[in-house]
């Protein structure tokens, strides 16, 4: 168990590194788009921006917001209050620690199909943006990648949590990050 384990975190780390890439890449992209917006405006006194730049932005920071959650969460980056657990006994700590993973995987998993549930109903009635009329839907469809991705990675840190309330080795991996 505990190698299949070790396994699927070899690929979800892999597949979240690599979306981080992504996130870095569209991060690059906005900073393009308003610097030469901004310095457009500059030289030519207002008359000559980029057409859109809002839009653009908007549309970018989605993808970059939800790209880099997963990749956060596989580095074991996002803040863990273990002030109180860290106090007690091994089994009670992950008794406790796989009951509030369990609840972030239920509560990612509501936010997962509440994406994909918004797919449909902004592709059904063609909502996009105002000037470049840039659609919605494919940046919903980021949106529930990225959050099943966030799901995934949750789950599988889930379980790890439970395998340590009965197994020290699982339990001193996942502490070395409570520090």
């Amino acid at each position: 168990m505990k190698k299949a384990l070790r396994g699927i975190t070899v690929v979800t780390d892999k597949i979240c590194y690599y979306v981080s890439y992504f996130s870095m890449a569209v991060a690059i992209l906005m900073a393009i788009i308003l610097t030469v917006d901004v310095i457009l405006r500059k030289v030519t006194g207002g008359v000559v921006s980029v057409k859109g730049a809002y839009e653009i932005t908007q549309m970018a920071l989605c993808t970059f917001v939800f790209s880099t959650w997963a990749y956060t969460q596989s580095v074991h980056g996002h803040i863990a209050v273990t002030m109180f657990i860290s106090k007690m006994p091994q089994k009670l700590r992950f008794f406790f620690f796989s009951l509030t993973s369990l609840l972030s995987v239920a509560t990612m998993a509501f936010g997962t199909y509440a994406a994909f549930v918004q797919i449909g109903a902004v592709k059904a009635t063609g909502e996009s943006t105002a000037n470049l009329l840039i659609p919605y839907w494919p940046f919903y469809i980021f949106e529930f990648v990225a959050l099943a991705l966030l799901t995934i990675v949750l789950f599988r840190d889930a379980i790890k949590a439970i395998i340590a309330i009965f197994d020290k080795e699982m339990a001193d991996e996942i502490q070395q990050f409570w520090e």
